[in-house]
């Protein structure tokens, strides 16, 4: 069974590319969220396998604010995607368990060497 997958990116044209890699890897991406308040939302109802995340989103909350509320719940992989180069944001994004950073632009072989180092749920 394909693993599901929420995307959340607030630049839309890139939330396209990643769908288009995730499908390429056989991921099922059930949703994307453009907003933090969008991606809770989204992992309430889709309970996804893992989440591909923005940190800077459309709304006030951030990527890294989204995570840690959803984490309250649920223990979902996250990788975050993110141009920030600022290296306290990366520490904070990669202080949530069972998360991953990279920087944009992202590559295929970076995402698919991030997916296949997180730990999904069995």
């Amino acid at each position: 069974m394909k693993k599901k997958v929420v995307i959340v990116e607030d630049d839309r044209l890139l939330a396209l590319v990643l769908r288009k890699m995730a499908q390429s890897m056989n991921l099922n991406v059930v949703d994307i969220a453009h907003g933090g308040e969008d991606a809770i939302d989204s992992v309430n109802t889709h309970q996804p396998d893992l989440i591909l995340m923005d940190i800077l989103l459309a709304d006030s909350t951030t990527g890294i604010e989204a995570m840690k509320r959803i984490r309250e719940h649920s223990n979902v992989p996250v990788i975050y995607i993110s141009a920030q180069t600022d290296d306290q944001l990366k520490k904070d994004a990669i202080s949530v368990p069972n998360s991953i950073f990279l920087m944009k632009p992202v590559l295929m072989n970076e995402l698919k060497s991030a997916v296949s180092g997180v730990q999904f749920a069995a």
